[in-house]
């Protein structure tokens, strides 16, 4: 008998009994566990809600908590654009930092647009602002140690950029979501968008949309074709890894990039197949610099940063990204012509290294600068050669006691004789004068001696009219009465005054006015970033001298140009008035001249303005019959080029007749007449030995102050 079979029935029945109460606890078992199962499912499902009605609390506590900051100092910065007199070619512009211009959205092509989407956020038009997956993805990536992670929508860069700071941290990133779904729910995609093209960066220094594509392209965005709208798409936002000339490896970088663009806007149905197959790799510009105090350029836009402190009272901040629109007064045609004639004549190669050029051009009856050449770089030195450098006039002045003779009744066709030397009474006793190279001449008039350039004819004539009138008379003209210089002793006839060199051209220009001074002035217009008019010049202007008297001398200096130094001018084309001028030891060489509708001047001279410009380029002296009277005829010929031929007043006659013969006598100096470039002009400069560069008698000695950076010669200049 099998021992585990039941021996009776009630052990049967035992056995049945007891087996079956086991298999009933197996099944309890069974249904207690799945019941504690759904407790949990039931459990936890309750917590997610829970903590999904606490997170959506809390997102919406925080949401409502949330206020849309003030724009950060970058969002409202534009840079201050300069104009040429056209109102609309740009000359240069104040960045700040930020090189930025506002446009509508209106201005943008609708390629362009679409291409930003195509590369930044395809869905922008139908997500919340943010992109769910993307902030998770990049939530993932920063909780894995890869640093913050973007994922952002359009939306979200334009918060960050608007409103925000670019502080990689998880605090300032839930703040950008926040304030991306408030912004979303409060402006328009439109808005959105035309706020994002205008402040993200594109590299070369360039912010917005309309700055990147004059800084790849050169144009205005509204230009932009589809390949050049979608490279732009393509660099934004990393051009340091996409712009082909910012690091190799780039150009193949970029190329992968814009297909990356193409293929998006041909899946979303903003391109066909078939353009897309004929877009090649746009043409890009170099690399350009982008502020305003670069090169030549850079004197005007720091002197057009003075004069609107000035006059509308801007602080830097308001200058640099105020987004204003500044016409100034310089034409474009005029200071192409001031760097090509410097850049044409300028001397180079032997003592040159250290030489400074200045000219500028004024507008006669009106002020306006027209040209203005500072230096050939305002990053190299920020002293401008043509507002900032006092140096000795030399003979430009003898125009100017011609003006006085003339005004007090000499008529210029009063003659004088020009022995050399000529010993002249002071109050401290004499004083001798010299001409150069110690030339005497026979008798002149005075249209002849200042074509001549004789000394002793003009000492001569300041004598008889007394020196104080030259002073009177360089202040009628406009030459600032505080001028280092100016003082009224007799040798100031021979320049010893050191005017700017905008100041003596100005002058100039109220001869050429026919009398008429004006204040010269740089900016024109201000319109600031609404397109409201907030400055408009009014030339100030008044007689400064009878026309009468103007008209004669100016008859007068046109005979430098026809038989004195004015002769290495060359032929401009038209009739013509100058004067050329030398201050002791050749430290300073100028020339000063006219046609009736503008005014010129150029002035050369070398270190800080104390330092004798001998033995340059392959010349013994720079005299401003060289390189300064080439430099202004070539200005000359550039700038008026094409403009309407205009002839001078006929000499008036004022005054009364001295001292002449029957006609008066042109004289030739006893040393042959030099051509253009050599160095024995007898206008220009005096030789060493002359009594009237040491002498003690000159009370200029200690009434020229020096400039800092251009310190006066101490002692008078004799011609």
């Amino acid at each position: 008998m099998n021992p585990s079979t039941p021996a009776t029935r009630r052990e049967a029945r035992a056995t049945q009994k007891s087996t079956g109460k086991r298999s009933r606890r197996r099944a309890g078992a069974r249904r207690t566990g799945r019941s504690r199962l759904r407790l949990l499912l039931l459990w936890l499902l309750g917590l997610g809600l829970l903590g999904v009605a606490v997170a959506a609390g809390a997102f919406a506590v925080a949401y409502s908590r949330t206020e849309i900051p003030e724009l950060n100092d970058f969002a409202d910065a534009q840079s201050t654009i300069l104009y040429y007199a056209d109102g609309e070619t740009e000359l240069a512009r104040f960045t700040g930092g930020y090189d930025r211009e506002d446009v509508t959205l209106e201005q943008v092509p609708d390629h362009v647009e679409q291409a930003v989407l195509a590369a930044e956020d395809r869905s922008f038009y139908e997500n919340e602002g943010v992109s769910v997956t993307g902030t998770l993805r990049g939530a993932w990536r920063t909780l894995a140690g890869d640093g913050v992670q973007s994922g952002s929508t359009i939306t979200q860069q334009y918060v960050k950029n608007y409103y925000l700071t670019a502080d990689q941290t998880l605090q300032r990133k839930v703040r950008e979501i926040l304030i991306s779904v408030k912004i979303d729910n409060e402006q328009s995609k439109d808005q959105i968008l035309s706020n994002y093209l205008n402040t993200i960066y594109f590299g070369r220094g360039a912010y917005g949309i309309q700055t990147a594509s004059q800084a790849y392209f050169d144009k205005d965005v509204s230009e932009l074709t589809v390949e050049e709208g979608a490279f732009l798409a393509s660099v934004m936002n990393a051009p340091a890894l996409f712009d082909p000339d910012y690091a190799d490896g780039n150009q193949e970088r970029v190329e992968a990039r814009l297909d990356y663009v193409l293929d998006g806007m041909v899946e979303e149905g903003w391109l066909d197949a078939a353009t897309r197959e004929s877009v090649q790799f746009p043409e890009i510009t170099e690399p350009q610099p982008t502020t305003a105090v670069q090169g030549v350029d850079g004197y005007v836009a720091q002197l057009v940063r003075s004069e609107l402190a000035e006059e509308l009272e801007l602080d830097d901040a308001a200058i640099d990204s105020g987004g204003l629109r500044v016409t100034t007064t310089i034409v474009e045609k005029h200071q192409d012509a001031a760097k090509a004639a410097v850049e044409e004549f300028r001397p180079t190669g032997e003592g040159t290294d250290d030489l400074s050029v200045g000219l500028t051009a004024v507008r006669p009856g009106d002020g306006a600068i027209t040209a203005m050449y500072g230096g050939a770089d305002y990053q190299q030195t920020q002293l401008n050669a043509a507002t900032d450098a006092r140096v000795q006039a030399g003979s430009l002045f003898k125009p100017v006691t011609l003006l006085a003779a003339v005004a007090d009744g000499v008529d210029t066709l009063t003659t004088y004789p020009g022995p050399s030397p000529m010993t002249f009474a002071v109050e401290s006793g004499e004083v001798d004068v010299r001409n150069f190279r110690d030339v005497s001449f026979g008798t002149l008039d005075l249209r002849v001696a200042l074509a001549e350039s004789v000394n002793t004819i003009y000492v001569q004539l300041n004598e008889e009219i007394g020196p104080e009138r030259t002073v009177e008379a360089a202040i009628d003209l406009g030459i600032p009465e505080d001028t280092p210089g100016l003082g009224g002793d007799l040798t100031n006839v021979l320049g010893t005054a050191s005017p700017t060199l905008v100041e003596m051209t100005n002058a100039y220009a109220t001869l050429a006015a026919e009398g008429e001074r004006a204040q010269p002035y740089l900016v024109a217009r201000v319109v600031d970033r609404t397109g409201a008019t907030t400055f408009e010049a009014e030339p100030t202007t008044e007689e400064g001298v009878d026309r009468d008297v103007a008209v004669d001398v100016t008859d007068a200096m046109t005979y430098v140009m026809t038989q004195g130094s004015g002769v290495t001018s060359g032929d401009i084309g038209r009739p013509s008035a100058g004067k050329s001028g030398t201050s002791e030891n050749n430290v300073s060489a100028w020339f000063d001249g006219f046609v009736p509708q503008l005014a010129a001047g150029v002035v050369m001279y070398k270190g800080d303005g104390t330092v004798p410009m001998q033995d340059v380029a392959g010349l013994d002296q720079v005299t401003g019959g060289t390189f300064p009277a080439e430099i202004w005829g070539e200005f000359m010929r550039l700038a008026m080029e094409g403009e309407e031929v205009v002839p001078f007043p006929e000499r008036v006659g004022v005054g009364e007749v001295l001292n002449t013969t029957e006609a008066p006598t042109e004289v030739e100096p006893t040393t042959q007449e030099p051509a253009p470039t050599t160095t024995d002009e007898p206008t220009e400069t005096t030789t060493s030995e002359e009594p009237t560069e040491t002498t003690s008698d000159a009370p200029t000695q200690t009434t020229t102050e020096p400039v800092p950076t251009t310190p006066e010669p101490t002692t008078p200049a004799p011609t």
